[in-house]
Order: structure tokens, then C-alpha cells, then sequence
């Protein structure tokens, strides 16, 4: 099932959606921790809630802390369920600290009278809670295992095992960190300690009414079709869709280029993976995209480049005819022309190709210059260099490279698995 099936199966209305919101255990919990918190409640010299007050907030929140009076508790540290739901409060902008008080964010106040929009700040804001998810390397790397395990669940159209969710969140975090003196049962332990703290994140979202987990397999809930899509930047079914045009500048015999149908709201980092793969590229180098002088990227102060992340295509390509550069390979040089030809109204389904030509150059083969030279070299048996480029290529013979070559079932193929994370 495609991310687009995923979204057509979901005919749900937005009272649906807000009655799903409504109904989810962490945002009546969240809704009533800030209104507890009002003007400001004091908390301890190390910034925690007083115990008296935890005390009272276990028993009116029902976070499901146990409390056992022959182990009194001396910290609402030792309290798991109410310090990740003040934690994930404050991580979505609800309440902070100010002057050894928590206090509630005023201008945030009215996203608590919409729970949809509740639910999708919450959603986002996951990835800062490393600390309060555990203490594995998953849990530590949260940034990036918690997007990797919700992108590969709806790039599986909504539904994923618990043991590939696992298994995707510790291959995620093993790519930053690595124990190269630890033994076998050193590895075994952390994996587990990993798994743990999966289980435990897929629970909290859980009770954000955004999926279930059930016999080993979790399933998003119509709620979670709608929202999380849009939380990993692959924009919201119902926006304007974009007809663009991306050519490889200077390409020629054949002009190589892509025609890509996105959403609109798409994510400008998320675009440069789409557009990578329907090209062919492996992104394995930095990248850029222009528009006059602003350059959006990899954020480097040193060369003045905005984060792609924080901002979506459809905002820099408004209308038909707008253009925008974007390089890849800052080595090699790769730079392409991408306009836009069409805007569309109504429901998508996700990021597509349509039609292109050309095959996409070898990486690290010099750019336009040294593809034009390889295809000079192959052509010619005779040409010195000939035998080393077949090699190069690892192919045996000249004709098993065809310039021409492109496909969009390959190209859509291509863009499907930047959603997929690696498997197990």
C-alpha cells in the first residue's frame, strides 16, 4: 500500500478527527496539567515539582506511576509517567520555567481549545524527549530513530511490526554510534535496552489517539494517517499539489530531466530526497537550493545556508513559471534548473514522477565534463582508459551502459524507498 492508498482509505471527517484527539488519554492529561499550572506553581532548587504537588498530580492525571508508601518517593524524578507528560509539555511549547516556577505559555494557550492541532505539537515535539523515552542509544538518538521508525511505518501504508520498528530504531542509531570493543553479549544488552525504550515511545504515542499496538503490530489511527505524514514533512493530503520540472543543466543526448507531482506543503529537505532519487542520485554529498540570493541546506553559518527543514517548497515556488536552482555534489558540481509548471487543487497522492529521460550520471565520474568524457571513452574500444572505465562501472561491455535509460516505475520505485528505512 502507497502512502497515497494510505490517505484515500482514510475518509474520515475533521469531527472525526477532532473526536479521535478529544478522546486520547495524554491530551485530556496535557489539557489539565496546564490549566493545574495556571499563573505558576513553584518548583524545587532543582527545578522539579514539589512532592506534594507530584503526589496530587499522579492521583488527578491518572499518569499510571505506582506509588508505594512503604518507598516513599523523594523526587518527582522517580515519577516515569508524570515527568515525561511535564517534559512533553514543555518540549511543545505549553508550559516553562521561569524564576524556579513553571508557568504556562499564554500564546500557546489557545492550541489547547483545538486538539487536532494539540495532537500534532505533541506529535513533533517527541523527538527532544531522549532523556525522558530512556537511556539506550535509541533513546539517545531520538531525533533521528523516532522520525526513522514513523517514516517507515507509513511508508508501509499505516501498519508495521513491533519487531521491525525495533529493529529500524537500532540500525538508525548504530549509523552515530558504535562500541567497537564491546563483546557479543555487551551488543545484546544494548539492543534490548533499545527495544525497551521503543516500546515505551510507541505507548505514549499511543495515547495520543495517533496509533495502536496490538499483537506484536502497531496500526495508525485515522487520525495518525492525517497527522503524522505531515509531521515528517511529506506535507498533508489535502494541499495544493505542484507540477515541477527538474533538468540536470548542460545534460545533453539525451537532456536528462524529471517531472515530479508533489504536495505543496512538502518539506524542502524531504523534496531534495524525492528529487534525489527520481534523478538517481545516491545523497551521499552535500546539496544546496537557490532562489536569488538565499541558499537553503545543511544549516553552516559559515556559508550563510538555511536549514532546508524549516521551510516548504510551495513556499519558494508559488507560481507557474517560478523557478529555483539546486546543486548536489559541490565536488562534481551536478546543478539543476527546477520550474514550475502547474499548481493543482485537491487531494494527492504523495510525492510522484510522471515522466523524465536520461540516465543519471555516475557519481564522482566530474561532473558534466567527466560524464561527457566517460561516454566519449566508452564509445571508442580503442580509446585509452576504455578497459578501466568498463571497470569503473563493473560492467563488461560498453553497451551495458545506455545513457538513455530511464524509467518511472524505477524512478517512483526510487522515491518509495527514501521513505523506508534500511532493513533489518
Amino acid at each position: 500500500m502507497s502512502l497515497g492508498e494510505l490517505r484515500r482509505d482514510e475518509l474520515v471527517t475533521g469531527d472525526d478527527l477532532t473526536a479521535i484527539a478529544v478522546g486520547a488519554p495524554t491530551v485530556a492529561r496535557v489539557r489539565a496539567l496546564v490549566e493545574w499550572v495556571g499563573a505558576g506553581r513553584a518548583l524545587t532548587q532543582t527545578g522539579r515539582l514539589r512532592r506534594g504537588d507530584a503526589l496530587a498530580l499522579v492521583e488527578m492525571l491518572d499518569t499510571g506511576d505506582v506509588l508505594d508508601q512503604r518507598f516513599p518517593i523523594q523526587s518527582s524524578a522517580e515519577l516515569y509517567g508524570l515527568t515525561l507528560l511535564v517534559e512533553w509539555a514543555k518540549a511543545s511549547g505549553l508550559v516553562r520555567v521561569a524564576r524556579g516556577r513553571i508557568v504556562a505559555v499564554r500564546k500557546h494557550a489557545k492550541v489547547l481549545e483545538r486538539p487536532v492541532e494539540l495532537v500534532c505539537r505533541m506529535l513533533a515535539a517527541i523527538p527532544q524527549l531522549g532523556d525522558e523515552l530512556g537511556d539506550s542509544v535509541v533513546a539517545g538518538d531520538a531525533v533521528h530513530t523516532v522520525e526513522a521508525v514513523f517514516g517507515d511505518l507509513v511508508a508501509h501504508g499505516g501498519r508495521l511490526s513491533l519487531e521491525r520498528a525495533c529493529q529500524v530504531a537500532w540500525n538508525t542509531a548504530m549509523t552515530r554510534f558504535w562500541f567497537p570493543d564491546a563483546i557479543e553479549q555487551q551488543l545484546e544488552f544494548q539492543r534490548r535496552r533499545g527495544d525497551g525504550d521503543v516500546r515505551r515511545m510507541l505507548a505514549a504515542v499511543a495515547d495520543l489517539g495517533v496509533l495502536t499496538v496490538a499483537d506484536g503490530v502497531i496500526a495508525l489511527t485515522p487520525l495518525g494517517s492525517r497527522s503524522v505524514g505531515a509531521w515528517l514533512g511529506l506535507g498533508t493530503p489535502t494541499s495544493d499539489v505542484l507540477s515541477v520540472k527538474v533538468t540536470l543543466h548542460e545534460s545533453a543526448d539525451p537532456e536528462i530531466w524529471r517531472r515530479l507531482r508533489v504536495p505543496a506543503d512538502i518539506r524542502l529537505d524531504r523534496f531534495h530526497q524525492v528529487l534525489g532519487a527520481a534523478m538517481g542520485w545516491q545523497d551521499s554529498h552535500l546539496h544546496v537550493f537557490e532562489r536569488g540570493s538565499d541558499q537553503y541546506g545543511f544549516p553552516d553559518p559559515d556559508l550563510d545556508m538555511r536549514a532546508d527543514r524549516e521551510v516548504t517548497l510551495g513556499a519558494l515556488l508559488v507560481h507557474p513559471g517560478d523557478r529555483l536552482d539546486y546543486e548536489y555534489d559541490f565536488g562534481d558540481s551536478w546543478q539543476h534548473d527546477i520550474v514550475l509548471e502547474a499548481v493543482q487543487h485537491g487531494d494527492h497522492d504523495g510525492p510522484r514522477c510522471t515522466d523524465g529521460a536520461g540516465r543519471c550520471p555516475p557519481e564522482d565520474v566530474g561532473g558534466i565534463p567527466g560524464y561527457q568524457n566517460l561516454r566519449r571513452v566508452l564509445a571508442d574500444p580503442e580509446e585509452d582508459g576504455h578497459a578501466e572505465a568498463l571497470q569503473w562501472l563493473g560492467i563488461q561491455h560498453a553497451d551495458d551502459f545506455d545513457a538513455t535509460d530511464f524509467s518511472p516505475e524505477r524512478a517512483n520505485a526510487a522515491i518509495a524507498g527514501v521513505l523506508i528505512a534500511p532493513p533489518a
